[in-house]
């Protein structure tokens, strides 16, 4: 008998087993289109994701069959490498492998060329990036990778549980790539088939565990509460949390710059970056790096070779600068206090540095500098600088050669939006030389209802720097420094003027002084900017102002005022501060610093939307456990439960009053402690024909006949028991139900019974 009974069981545990692999394997599956589509926006088109979820899902389904075939679970992770290196060779071995399937070290030498312009490839596009052959390696190969881990980790090491590092580290790339961070609802799908994955473990290993609805539901209303609050709580946008830090600027540390400038400039607190004292008579613009790169989709740095910065070495030349280019000298001491950047912010053009920690080097062509194995944290250091001081009439007489260097910043896209060069010509219409055309395009944007805003971009979904928002910016007339950069910098491109994205910090406030000693600077996140800077043959590169109400217009790109009015520094305020501009939206086009009725009313909504939140959270245990109370109850009104339902539901609900119902606690004793409580009243009786239904259905025949019916007594025994408890107690147990609970979980409250 036992060995019948044991052939029985192995064929229907092998079934449960086998079941179990693919069910496993499906929770995975849903794990992998949830990454997927966390990963869209950073390659264009469709083809790049059907290749991700065909080669995961592909080594998936095989770990599945071979295990269900019985294949050792240990080995099959072996089988499934040897898959992935074959379907990697005959996807990119350029035929190099054996049969076209099995790696050889020609093989292994193209998927290194592969990797090297993938890395070459990610530096010089933005996102979303184009569907080349060297990014479809990366997500063939990654999508390999990925499902191999996961099915290993879940299956082979039966630590479901622990695929989350996996998720989490795949999460991470469109978190930091993406300028708008990782969607609210890439992280909730993720969760949510983390969750299933978990449960699918949980009935693999167990296949008589009952279904945890209540924990499922309250992982779900977490996830839910997350994604709502991710959108709408202060100090977040639309694609999630602001990336800066809490404690301070971090710059040039992602490959988009610009994008990252605008997210620092919409904090919700300014950060004090740096503090500096200058020899010169105002404050300076502070330059931390060019982006001359311009890639279609961002602007960036164009890396290139440096040479080392010694201690007070001399840095240059001044690229294109001309001895007739009045300048002076001045020096700049500056202390960072909560700036992190790999470049340094100094007064351009920069001649020496002096006092730095760590290993620096200038670029030979912009004369920037960046850390080898430092950052500005912390630094305290002098920069000597030079003031250039062009006039309008050396720039309108500027010509000539332009350098092979330069002439590389007059690169365009082929795909540019029509509008950008149109609206260029609109505006230099009457212009005829390249200077006259520069003030043309500065005041365009000055002149032409132009409004400054750090949330409309946000808000209307053009926000960054590529050609296509820059185009749609054209049209809706309102952004930051940011897009007045941007747009100017391709402007002057189109008419032949080459050009690049100046990124760093405004002069600042002075904290005091006179005008031979004017004290010290101090500029926070507010001052962060952005600028166009413009070659001229024979002069140099020229800063331009084009950001309505930001900065200050330099005067070489003014009319005298006087008859001996000197021309500024390029890059140099005037002897005014710089008026600072509080952002505005386009119903606010008068730039007053008076809030609108939408931003005074959002921290209101916000506060609502937030309780309305939580309260509905709080709630989920009390309605789960009313639905499973109703739902046993309409099954004994349609005679589909028997007496043992009627005693889950008695059971949960004296555990929610406050009673201790140990799972080990006998039926008769358990129904005489209740009877002592409520005796005296009809529901007496009523539990003790529910104990006898209960002691008909365990030890007697079969049988859907019982004198009265289960419900009415079971709803009268409730009823009496509340009634006792009274209205606080009730509460209690409505809002906090301890049922939900696994059974022996200790109550709280203090052990009731009648004696």
């Amino acid at each position: 008998m036992a060995t019948e009974s044991l052939a029985l069981a192995v064929p229907q545990l092998a079934g449960r087993r086998r079941s179990g692999y693919w069910r496993i394997t499906g929770a995975l599956l849903l794990q992998v289109l949830a990454l997927s589509y966390a990963l869209s926006g950073l390659i264009q088109g469709f083809g790049w994701w059907l290749a991700l979820v065909s080669a995961a899902g592909l080594v998936l389904v095989t770990g599945a069959a071979l295990r269900n075939l019985g294949v050792p679970r240990g080995v099959v992770p072996l089988l499934l490498l040897v898959e992935s290196a074959a379907v990697m060779t005959a996807t990119f071995g350029h035929g190099t492998g054996l049969l076209g399937l099995i790696p050889t070290p020609a093989t292994f030498v193209s998927w290194g060329q592969y990797l090297q312009q993938a890395m070459l490839s990610i530096y010089q596009q933005g996102t979303p990036a184009e569907a080349l052959p060297e990014f479809l390696f990366l997500v063939v190969g990654g999508g390999c990778l990925v499902a191999l881990i996961l099915d290993t980790v879940a299956v082979a090491l039966r630590a479901p549980a622990f695929t989350a590092l996996g998720v989490g580290a795949v999460l991470v790339v469109p978190g930091a790539l993406l300028g708008d961070g990782l969607e609210p609802i890439s992280l909730a799908a993720s969760a949510a088939a983390y969750l299933w994955l978990l449960r699918c473990d949980v009935r693999t290993r167990r296949p008589g565990t009952p279904r945890s609805g209540a924990a499922l539901s309250v992982g779900a209303a977490a996830v839910a509460i997350a994604v709502v609050l991710g959108g709408t709580a202060p100090g977040f946008e639309a694609g999630g949390a602001t990336s800066f830090t809490a404690g301070g600027i971090s710059i040039g540390g992602t490959v988009t710059p610009l994008v990252d400038l605008g997210k620092d400039l919409r904090r919700p607190a300014a950060v004090r970056a740096l503090t500096y004292t200058t020899s010169a008579a105002n404050g300076q613009y502070l330059k931390l790096a060019s982006l001359d790169q311009f890639t279609g989709s961002v602007w960036k740095h164009r890396e290139r070779d440096t040479n080392r910065l010694g201690d007070g070495v001399k840095i240059g030349p001044v690229a294109g600068l001309s001895k007739q280019v009045k300048t002076a000298k001045i020096t700049t001491t500056v202390a960072i206090e909560n700036m992190t950047s790999r470049w340094l912010p100094t007064p351009a053009p920069v001649q020496s540095v002096k006092g730095l920690n760590g290993t620096w080097s200038w670029d030979p062509d912009d004369l920037t500098i960046g850390g080898i194995n430092a950052t500005t944290q912390g630094q305290r250091y002098t920069a000597t600088s030079l003031i250039l001081e062009p006039t309008a009439d050396q720039l309108k007489a500027a010509g000539g050669l332009v350098p092979a260097g330069v002439q590389r910043d007059l690169f365009l896209p082929s795909d540019m939006p029509p509008i950008i060069e149109q609206t260029a010509l609109t505006a230099t219409k009457d212009a005829l030389t390249e200077y006259d055309k520069a003030v043309a395009l500065q005041d365009y944007f000055r002149d032409n209802s132009f409004v400054y805003s750090t949330q409309t971009p946000l808000k209307q979904g053009y926000d960054g720097d590529g050609a296509r928002v820059i185009a749609r910016f054209l049209q809706v007339k309102s952004g930051y420094c940011v897009h007045f950069a941007s747009a100017m910098a391709l402007m002057a491109r189109t008419l032949g003027i080459p050009s690049r994205v100046a990124e760093g910090y405004l002069p600042g406030a002075n904290s005091g002084g006179t005008a031979t000693n004017p004290g010290e600077y101090t500029v926070t996140s507010d001052d962060l900017h952005a600028w166009p800077e413009l070659y001229f043959a024979g002069v140099g590169w020229v800063p331009f102002e084009p950001t309505v109400g930001r900065g200050t217009v330099p005067d070489y790109t003014r009319p005298l005022t006087g008859p001996a009015a000197p021309a500024p520094a390029a890059g140099a305020t005037s002897g005014a501060a710089p008026r600072a501009l509080t952002p505005t939206d386009p119903a606010n086009l008068s730039g007053s610093a008076t809030p609108n009725a939408t931003s005074a009313a959002q921290p209101l909504a916000t506060g609502i939307g937030t309780a309305i939140l939580v309260i509905g959270v709080l709630l989920v245990p009390a309605v789960w456990r009313r639905t499973r109370r109703r739902r046993r109850l309409r099954e004994l009104s349609d005679e589909w439960g028997g007496a043992s339902l009627v005693w889950d539901e008695l059971r949960d609900t004296v555990r929610d009053l406050g009673w201790t119902a140990p799972p080990t606690e006998t039926p008769r004793v358990f129904a005489g402690r209740i009877a002592a409580a409520v005796a005296g009243t009809p529901a007496e009786d009523g539990v003790m024909r529910l104990l006898a239904e209960l002691e008909r259905d365990a030890y007697g025949p079969p049988s859907r006949r019982w004198e009265g019916g289960l419900a009415d007594d079971l709803a009268l025994v409730l009823s009496e028991l509340g009634a006792q408890a009274g209205p606080a107690l009730r509460l209690k147990a409505a809002l906090l139900p301890v049922s939900l609970l696994p059974a022996g979980w200790p109550s709280a409250a203090r052990p009731r019974s009648a004696a």
